[in-house]
């Protein structure tokens, strides 16, 4: 068996975000990180695809 790998926030479609709405509630709850990219912030930089730390960005 096989773990899927998560697919990164910054990909997400709108059916996804309906789709999974509490898991949205939980990844965005608290946000750490923020994607260079797109501006999506989350509280790990595994769901994101350009990461960089709150701290960092600010700095």
């Amino acid at each position: 068996m096989t773990d899927k790998k998560e697919k990164r926030l910054c990909k997400w479609k709108k059916d996804d975000y309906a789709e999974r709405f509490n898991k949205l509630r939980s990844i965005v709850a608290d946000p750490t990180c923020v994607c260079r990219k797109c501006g999506r912030a989350a509280n790990g930089k595994r769901y994101l695809c350009k990461p960089v730390s709150l701290e960092e960005a600010s700095g």
